[in-house]
């Protein structure tokens, strides 16, 4: 039975078949080192933008990164970042109304 890669892994695996540092891919990601372990360990989903950036310098397709769990991750991530901007809106709709 083959067991199939998390989102990470193949990050990570792609990052490591060029050599590169996670340093370096965040450096040509414009994002830390730490945000590249993040997602490499799963701590963290990368917007489909940085995914798409990831494709293009480690050369690898999207279909390489994406999957029906990726999707999935990346519908929840989504979702919560929407919740996270409507809670965020509706804190400062109340505190307009306690200043008024």
């Amino acid at each position: 039975m083959q067991t199939q890669l998390s989102l990470g892994q193949k990050i990570r695996y792609a990052r490591r078949s060029l050599g590169m540092s996670q340093k370096e891919l965040g450096e040509m990601l414009n994002l830390s080192d730490k945000a590249v372990s993040a997602y490499e360990v799963g701590r963290a989903v990368p917007p489909i933008e940085t995914l798409k950036d990831i494709s293009k310098f480690t050369s690898k397709p999207m279909s390489y990164f994406i999957n029906e769990s990726t999707k999935t991750e990346q519908t929840i991530a989504e979702k919560i970042a929407s919740i996270e901007e409507e809670l965020r809106q509706i804190k400062e709709m109340l505190s307009n109304q306690e200043n008024s």
